[in-house]
């Protein structure tokens, strides 16, 4: 839709079906709904011989179609007339589309929750009661005689306590539902219903915590990042920062008091986590810190409350978005600054289309609205340093612990080639290996190995001249499987017979 003409004036549309044929079919829009309609809303259209309609996503807006057969849109869907994609949701999706080789369909879907995408679920409501008359209800506790004890403790409640529901009402008052029914069949109560959201932590225990000194890794930290928070987007200047601070560095404190900055200034926040299963935990340090204003978002939830989540970011009730890879497409309208935590994590990357990295679309999400982009991790991935080493991101070092009595620990890295026995053979164990733990055994101590490898060998070597076969496509060592006598480089899935 070009910039300078008005919805009213518009008489197609461009949608999106999910039919992933990567293209947009035009719709007139009847007089009815002229105006009203807006790019990123849900329609439902009519499509080919099919009586059923289809819902499809409104992608833009014209003053005319090429084409003089259209059919007609038949209705807006939803209770709120809002666009669930924000247009710069649907520029984002227009980028993956392109970047990650997906249809327009599939980026779009992306952007949605299944539980929103689908239309299916609704708003939670209660019925809750209220007295009809004051006056008839006194005179009711008045001359109520003592086989009506039940109705009169009911009224007498809702006169305190009015807007309650009936679950509590019956349990407060040991009345039977049939009881409570008769009263408003006569006329005593009255009720109304109203939206009740699904809070996925209504049962946790939260207890608010205050911002704490930082350490002057953190300060350096804090102040780099508001700084470009409060700095002029300019494409000339990187907008995102790599935080490189070692486990237990405060990177957390760090993310907490940045978007209290973002809060203040009146934006809104998105911090990613790697994993489902660390989202509760890291929802109830920023609630403990922001209250209400946090919502969290990722497919663990029920389907509800994830709709009631996702439209709670959509109506603006709240603040910040935590979650995993699906929470980046929270639909804020002033997205300032954008966390992605322990941003060396494969866990970003989706493995269904569009197979994208939710870390690289954040930076692309931040560069499209002007948002500061903070990828942190005690590992950084090789891409995200050498982009902070040329230039292309700033680079925030925090590398020491925020509490001086936690050391690192020591690392020793034992060269096995120097561990070759009388018979010139290498063990598997190395000398200083089996010393600590015989020692650590010693003193009634703990240990725990760790191998991370597959295979029989992480390689076959030649005792004689010490060749190591070697992948020629990706240059690693070929992995030894003794069960089928093969060399499997597990990178590129090479196979090879192993030597005998």
């Amino acid at each position: 839709m070009t910039p300078d003409v008005p919805n009213s004036a518009c008489e197609a549309v461009k949608v999106l079906l999910n039919l992933s044929l990567d293209r947009t079919f035009d719709y007139f829009i009847p007089p009815a709904l002229r105006g009203r309609i807006q790019p990123g809303m849900r329609v439902s259209v009519p499509f080919g011989k099919s009586k059923k309609p289809r819902s499809a996503y409104v992608a833009a807006l014209v003053p005319r179609s090429e084409r003089n057969d259209l059919k007609p849109v038949l209705a807006i869907e939803g209770d709120d007339e809002r666009p669930l994609v924000t247009p710069a949701l649907a520029r984002l999706g227009d980028w993956m589309a392109d970047y990650y080789c997906c249809t327009r369909e599939q980026a779009f879907r992306s952007l949605l929750p299944g539980a929103v995408r689908n239309g299916r679920i609704r708003p939670k409501t209660v019925k809750q009661y209220y007295l009809a008359d004051a006056a008839k209800a006194e005179q009711f506790l008045a001359s109520a005689p003592p086989r009506q004890k039940k109705r009169a403790d009911l009224v007498r409640l809702v006169f305190l306590q009015p807007g309650r529901t009936a679950d509590f009402l019956l349990a407060e008052t040991g009345a039977s539902a049939a009881q409570l029914a008769g009263l408003v069949k006569n006329g005593m109560f009255v009720t109304e219903k109203k939206q009740a959201g699904r809070d996925p932590f209504r049962h946790a225990e939260i207890k608010p915590t205050r911002p704490l000194d930082p350490t002057p890794g953190q300060k350096a930290a804090i102040d780099m990042i508001q700084a470009a928070l409060d700095a002029a987007p300019d494409p000339s200047v990187p907008h995102t920062i790599l935080l490189h601070g070692v486990t237990c560095s405060g990177k957390t404190e760090v993310y907490l008091q940045s978007i209290a900055h973002v809060l203040e200034k009146g934006g809104d926040a998105v911090v990613l986590v790697p994993e489902i299963s660390l989202t509760p935990q890291t929802v109830l340090r920023f609630r403990a810190r922001f209250g209400e204003q946090v919502s969290v978002l990722h497919s663990g939830l029920t389907d509800g409350e994830r709709f009631d989540e996702w439209m709670k970011v959509h109506a603006g009730k709240v603040r910040i978005a935590v979650g995993a890879r699906s929470a980046l497409f929270a639909p804020f309208r002033n997205l300032k600054l954008i966390i992605v935590d322990e941003e060396h994590e494969t866990s970003y990357k989706q493995s269904e289309a569009p197979r994208y990295n939710a870390r690289d679309v954040a930076v692309v999400r931040g560069r499209m609205e002007g948002a500061v982009v903070v990828l942190g991790s005690a590992t950084p991935s090789m891409e995200s340093y050498r982009n902070a080493l040329e230039g292309k991101y700033r680079l925030a070092v925090m590398p020491e612990r925020c509490d001086p009595s936690v050391f690192l620990p020591e690392v020793h890295v034992a060269d096995m080639r120097l561990e070759a026995n009388e018979e010139e053979k290498i063990p598997f164990f190395s000398k200083e290996l089996i010393s600590a733990v015989r020692e650590r055994l010693s003193r009634k101590e703990q240990c725990i190995l760790f191998l991370n490898k597959r295979g029989y060998s992480r390689q076959m070597q030649c005792d004689a001249c010490g060749f190591v076969p070697a992948c020629e496509n990706c240059s690693v060592a070929y992995t030894y499987h003794r069960r089928n006598e093969s060399l499997v480089c597990h990178y590129c899935g090479d196979v090879l017979p192993a030597p005998e």
